[in-house]
C-alpha cells in the first residue's frame, strides 16, 4: 500500500475544514477538474442540477461499458489523489475514501444548503452553478462553484472529444459567498447577443424542501457592459415582474441578497 496516499478520517476532516476556512477568508481554492464520465461514476445523475446531456450519454453507454469505466475511473481518481487509502481493516483488505477536495465537491453537489443556478435563455451552453456548503450550526461556510471548462487539444484530451458529453470537463473551486456574488455579477453584466438579438442570463436560487426544489428568488439579466436590464422574478404569476436598469454595483447588491436570504 502507498502510505503516502493514506489519511485517517480525522485528517480528512481537518483538511476539509482548512479548505473551507481558506475560502471563507477570501481565497479561491481549487478543488478538482472532473470529466462527465468521472462525475457519473461518482453518482452525478443523482445530484442536484446534473446536466441532462451527460446523464443521457451515461445511460446510453451500455451496462458493460459502464462497469468497465467505473473500475478504470476509480483507479485514475486514486492516481490523481482524489481518492485516498483508508487504514486497512485486516490483511489483504483495501478501501478508499474521498480526498478532502473531492469530498467537498460531493458534499456541495449532493446536499447543498441552497443552489444558485444560471442559464443563458434559448442557448445550449454550459453555465456557472453555485452550491452552498455548510452544516447545521453554520449552513453556509463557503460556496462551491461549478465552472465549465473547454477541452484542451493536447493529449490525453484528444480522445475525450470522441466521448461527447461524457468527455466534458468541469472545474470545481471553493470561495466565499461575497466572492461568488462578485464573480456572478461580472459574468451577468457581459453582453450576450447575435443577429437574432440579446439573450437574457437567468439566475435563480433554489432550496430543497420536502425533497422538492423550490425557487426562492431570481432575476433575468440582459447585460450591456456598464449597465444591465434586470427583471425581478415574482413568485405570483399574476403579479408583473419589475424591470429596471442597474449598474454593476446595484446588481451585485441584489445578487448578494439572493445568495444570503433567498429574496431580493
Amino acid at each position: 500500500m502507498d502510505t503516502e496516499n493514506l489519511m485517517t478520517p480525522a485528517q480528512r476532516t481537518a483538511a476539509a475544514a482548512g479548505l473551507l476556512e481558506r475560502a471563507a477568508a477570501g481565497e479561491t481554492v481549487e478543488l478538482a477538474v472532473l470529466s462527465g464520465l468521472e462525475r457519473c461514476v461518482l453518482g452525478g445523475p443523482a445530484q442536484a442540477l446534473f446536466e441532462q446531456a451527460v446523464m443521457t450519454a451515461w445511460n446510453e453507454f451500455g451496462e458493460k461499458n459502464r462497469s468497465k469505466a467505473m473500475d478504470l475511473t476509480l483507479d485514475e481518481l486514486r492516481e490523481r489523489g482524489l481518492l485516498v487509502d483508508d487504514e486497512p481493516e485486516g490483511p489483504g483488505t483495501r478501501s478508499w475514501s474521498l480526498s478532502p477536495e473531492l469530498g467537498l465537491v460531493q458534499a456541495g453537489r449532493e446536499k447543498p444548503s441552497y443552489v444558485v443556478a444560471t442559464d443563458v435563455v434559448n442557448k445550449k451552453t454550459r453555465c456557472l452553478q453555485f452550491y452552498a456548503i455548510g452544516d447545521l450550526e453554520q449552513p453556509v461556510r463557503a460556496i462551491l462553484v461549478e465552472v465549465p471548462e473547454s477541452l484542451p487539444s493536447s493529449k490525453p484530451y484528444k480522445n475525450a472529444k470522441k466521448m461527447g458529453p461524457l468527455g466534458w470537463l468541469t472545474r470545481y473551486v471553493l470561495m466565499s459567498e461575497a466572492s461568488a456574488v462578485k464573480v456572478l455579477t461580472e459574468v451577468a453584466m457581459q453582453p450576450r447577443q447575435d443577429e437574432a438579438g440579446s439573450y437574457p442570463y437567468d439566475i435563480r436560487r433554489y432550496k430543497h424542501q420536502a425533497g422538492q426544489a423550490a425557487t426562492e428568488a431570481g432575476v433575468s439579466v440582459i447585460g450591456a457592459g456598464d449597465t444591465a436590464h434586470v427583471r425581478l422574478f415574482r413568485r405570483d404569476p399574476q403579479t408583473p415582474d419589475d424591470v429596471t436598469v442597474m449598474t454593476a454595483e446595484e446588481l451585485s447588491a441584489v445578487l448578494g441578497r439572493i445568495f444570503a436570504t433567498g429574496s431580493w
